[in-house]
């Protein structure tokens, strides 16, 4: 298992391999997705800022992923992985804050989630062996929403639009490689006290694999691409003011201020 960051190091962008005691980052070049190389230069966690641990090209977001959401909400599963995207502006890292939009008076959802990172380009994949080849490791997510916009036009729901805003795309600090995503569990915290979410990966309708296999029948899809696999129970309203985290045995903590 490893934990890859993207980082600010003396004015510059830097990505790098976490120790053993996540202390400190081991810095390297090249590549991420293609063979980097390790530099003899180590720096410490504390002396970092930590960004986005990649730039993806997209975001893509599953809908109605988790068995016990959609038994809750009273949704029938669906036969193949159901999605939409994030737009490229509301990609966001650790501790950036995000913004309750100036237009929209309503509500702003958190869903903490797990991400899939994909670390090669592919296209028209034809088995899960092949998928799970294609998939570099996993991140934290908080799939951000303002719900009220949805069925603000009765012919037309607005996914796009409420989910899309600057920094409601939030993912990081980490990728960690090596791991089997159903053995994770997820858990979003408000105010480092209050656990509003905390369910296993295990519930998920589609396999990392499976949904990595059906989105690349859909389209090509590039290193450093994200696959938010969806949201379970506990999703709610975030406070203005408040602190979100979405954590990850294994990958970390991801935390946000709202407001």
């Amino acid at each position: 298992m490893d934990k890859w960051a993207r980082f600010i190091f003396e004015g510059n962008i830097k990505f790098g391999k976490l120790d053993d005691d996540d202390s400190h980052i081991i810095i390297y070049e090249g590549d991420l997705f293609d063979s980097p190389e390790a530099t003899e230069k180590k720096v410490s966690v504390s002396d970092i800022d930590l960004q986005s641990p990649c730039r993806p090209s997209k975001m893509i977001a599953l809908w109605n992923n988790y068995k016990a959401l959609a038994d809750e909400k009273g949704l029938s599963y669906p036969d193949k992985p159901l999605y939409i995207f994030k737009s490229p502006t509301s990609f966001a890292g650790p501790n950036d804050h995000i913004e309750h939009p100036k237009n929209y008076d309503g509500e702003v959802f958190f869903e903490g989630e797990l991400g899939i990172v994909v670390g090669k380009q592919v296209k028209d994949l034809d088995s899960t062996m092949e998928a799970k080849s294609a998939i570099f490791g996993y991140t934290c997510i908080n799939d951000v929403t303002a719900f009220g916009l949805l069925k603000n036009d009765p012919n037309f729901d607005q996914w796009t639009r409420c989910k899309g805003f600057d920094n409601f795309g939030v993912f990081g600090p980490y990728i960690c490689t090596g791991i089997d995503p159903k053995n994770l569990t997820i858990k979003t915290i408000i105010n480092d006290n209050e656990i509003k979410q905390d369910y296993p990966a295990s519930d998920m309708m589609f396999s990392a694999e499976e949904i990595i296999l059906y989105l690349s029948q859909n389209m090509t899809l590039y290193p450093g691409d994200i696959v938010c696999v969806g949201t379970s129970q506990g999703l709610g309203p975030m406070e203005k003011g408040s602190k979100v985290t979405v954590s990850i045995d294994c990958i970390g903590s991801l935390t946000n201020t709202y407001g």
